[in-house]
């Protein structure tokens, strides 16, 4: 989709991105500020995602329960918000003739929150309700027990989490807000119709942060996950185990950033990659994903999924088979092209929207201050060559860092051998 990119300064030392998408008459606007949950007491682990609910609630100006967020959602706005280990998000997706009003009701939001004790009984039961919805979803909750073992200072189960919210008060929530959401701490992004390159919409966003204090920026956790001695398991009684697997490893560079995605490709992107294709061919499992993640200090490779008891030896055989083929005997020029076509050409078809190319964008600029070139990105991605997906799983080993997550019916003997099935892919 043709598009321009322009950044902008604005108060208090926040900044942001505007695309401009000739034509579109959708405007996609984001609001994130590093004040996840890294950046709350462990003991009160809930406190961002609380103090989220209650701004896409209430304000100042809109009092009453759920007030805010129905007047937002007039006239088929999509408003929401999000809470993850490292931010929050303000979200919002409207038609054009709609800029100006959800740019006022973000400035409420962020400059004129309402913390009071009755919207936060409400929103601690919503969250209460959110959360046990989530412990019984499986590969979540398979997932968040390995994080909590790998990244101590960063992940607490649900179990726990549920347990503390009772301890959260009115001042734990409005001082983090008064601490995480300053104008130093906020990043933005907004796609739409921008043909002025984004300067009236920015000298409107700077009327916002104006408002909030100036603060600082926040610095995210380079924390790399810990080895754990053994599978971590999760008792369920479910007829498939869900399993989640990583390797940790340090900072990459943006080229082994690719090589990764590419690696990630060769082994489990489609039938024709060399796990799923193959486990898809012996009635092994219906889906294979793999898991590479980048950030500043941490990366991390493996997989997830599920399986059936029957096949978990198999497939995990599989799978430790082909991630050390890769690592020590490379990608054939067959596969590499293949895993290229298929990234360039899923990117491509996931951006045609102002909200898909704000998503392209936000990530690595409110990581890192990157601003990617779309076209750029991809002509880099067709150069990276076949010793660079050899060498970046080859790094993956080399921290000697691992861990393993199981779900399921089974007991801590029967986890360690299906470890023990995938050893090959960290021992060399």
């Amino acid at each position: 989709m043709k598009h321009n990119v322009s950044e902008h300064q604005v108060a208090g030392g926040a900044s942001g991105l505007v695309i401009h998408v000739p034509g579109s008459d959708v405007v996609s606007m984001q609001v994130r500020f590093n004040s996840g949950f890294q950046f709350a007491d462990l003991s009160k682990y809930e406190v961002p995602h609380v103090m989220e609910h209650v701004l896409a609630t209430v304000t100042q100006k809109h009092r009453k329960p759920n007030e805010f967020i129905i007047d937002a959602q007039r006239n088929g706005a999509y408003v929401n918000a999000t809470t993850s280990v490292d931010s929050n998000g303000y979200v919002y997706e409207s038609a054009d003739f709609e800029l100006n009003r959800i740019l006022d009701l973000l400035e409420e939001q962020l400059a004129e929150p309402l913390f009071e004790s009755i919207s936060l009984k409400s929103e601690i039961g919503n969250v209460r309700e959110e959360l046990t919805r989530n412990t019984t979803q499986h590969a979540t909750v398979c997932s968040v027990a390995l994080s909590e073992q790998t990244f101590p200072h960063l992940w607490l189960n649900y179990d726990k989490r549920i347990e503390q919210l009772p301890d959260i008060l009115v001042e734990d929530v409005q001082n983090h807000n008064r601490r995480t959401h300053t104008a130093a701490n906020g990043r933005f992004v907004l796609a739409g119709n921008f043909p002025d390159g984004g300067l009236a919409v920015a000298k409107r966003i700077n009327r916002i942060f104006e408002r909030l204090p100036v603060g600082e920026r926040f610095v995210r956790s380079r924390e790399m996950g810990r080895n754990l001695p053994g599978p971590v398991v999760t008792q369920r009684d479910i007829q498939q185990f869900y399993y989640r697997v990583a390797m940790y490893f340090g900072e990459l560079t943006e080229a082994e950033r690719r090589a990764l995605v590419l690696l990630r490709l060769v082994l489990v992107g489609g039938m024709g990659s060399r796990i799923l294709g193959e486990a898809r061919q012996r009635g092994l499992a219906y889906h294979v994903a793999g898991a590479g993640h980048s950030e500043p200090g941490n990366s991390s490779f493996g997989f997830m999924g599920y399986v059936t008891p029957d096949n978990a030896q198999a497939l995990f055989e599989l799978m430790a088979r082909e991630f050390a083929a890769v690592r020590d005997e490379g990608v054939t020029a067959a596969e590499l092209e293949e895993a290229k076509d298929l990234l360039v050409g899923s990117i491509k078809r996931s951006t045609q929207t102002p909200g898909d190319l704000l998503g392209w964008y936000f990530d690595p600029y409110d990581e890192s201050g990157e601003i990617r070139d779309f076209n750029e990105s991809m002509e880099l991605l067709r150069e990276v060559r076949g010793e660079a997906v050899m060498a970046v799983a080859s790094k993956a080993v080399g921290s000697k860092r691992h861990g393993m997550s199981l779900l399921g019916d089974l007991n801590n003997k029967e986890a360690l051998e299906f470890e023990k099935a995938l050893s090959p892919m960290w021992l060399s």
